[in-house]
């Protein structure tokens, strides 16, 4: 077989390898199965890439100059102070023209930026109960979709806690959101003494990415499992015409013959389930079973 030099990339040592390869008597269906895939030009372009991103890593590059634009106005400066040769006026029709400064606008542009995530800050003053409490700042992007959270008051402390997160939601997904987590600020916005209704005017309006000011709840061993409980409904139902829904927004419609799995049992009035078939992966509330039958 031949020897691959040193510096032999991925999609080298692929077509190597699949030169290489001849089909076997007792293994010839599994031999052609694998030529088709190493042949395919795909593959090959995608080692390529791998490639070149693992060389650009190693290399780290980093911007000679900061301020491309300002050392060609200073060379443009120093041109005309004095008499030009050809090739100086040259030099200095090439740095005037508008299409050059542009490209060294946006390569000082690109030179300045800090392309490194940008996190919120944390607050330098707290409040003196949270001295030894653990606060969790949460920053969630979601495309023009609802949270995937309800909240309630606590009614012994009137703290806001995280009543339910809904499976395949944005909060869910983030997997830093958790039942029982006591909710301080919504976007910088304290929500203490405020109402329901006014926090869940506040979720609502965040598009974009929305940050939030967590107590984490205290850790127990997780209770929302997947299920795998099929029901197929016998009735339409339609949460925005549901008065008793503790959140029409997060409501799932059906109508009667739809097959429905059940996801999370966790509340024993309200579950939380998916239509089968549904291309929406997060779930949705609907009235338990004990519910239903009162």
């Amino acid at each position: 077989m031949p020897v691959l030099s040193a510096g032999a990339g991925l999609h080298e040592t692929l077509a190597l390898l699949t030169s290489q390869l001849r089909p076997d008597a007792n293994h010839k269906e599994d031999m052609i199965f694998l030529k088709d895939v190493f042949s395919e030009k795909s593959l090959a372009y995608l080692m390529k890439i791998h490639e070149n991103l693992r060389q650009y890593e190693r290399q780290s590059p980093t911007p000679v100059l900061h301020s491309a634009s300002s050392l060609a106005e200073d060379v443009a400066e120093e041109l005309q102070s004095g008499p030009m040769s050809a090739e100086e006026k040259e030099l200095l029709q090439l740095l005037t023209s508008p299409h050059l400064r542009a490209v060294l606008s946006v390569h000082d542009t690109v030179a300045q930026k800090n392309f490194d995530p940008v996190l919120p800050p944390l607050p330098d003053d707290f409040d003196d109960e949270l001295e030894e409490e653990s606060v969790k700042i949460v920053r969630l992007v979601k495309n023009k979709e609802p949270l995937g959270a309800t909240i309630r008051p606590d009614e012994a402390t009137g703290a806001v806690i995280v009543a339910r997160v809904m499976k395949g939601g944005a909060a869910d997904r983030s997997g830093l959101v958790h039942v029982g987590d006591e909710l301080r600020e919504v976007n910088g916005i304290s929500i203490i003494h405020k109402r329901p209704d006014e926090i869940s005017q506040l979720l609502s309006q965040s598009q974009g990415s929305i940050s939030l000011k967590i107590i984490p709840a205290v850790k127990e061993e997780d209770k929302l499992k997947d299920s795998k409980v099929f029901m197929r409904a016998l009735f339409d139902y339609v949460p925005l015409e549901d008065k008793a829904t503790p959140c029409q927004e997060a409501g799932l419609p059906f109508k009667r013959g739809d097959v429905l799995q059940v996801v999370s049992q966790d509340d024993a009035t309200w579950w939380q389930a998916k239509r089968v078939g549904d291309s929406n992966l997060r779930a949705g509330l609907i009235p338990s079973k004990q519910f239903q039958e009162r």
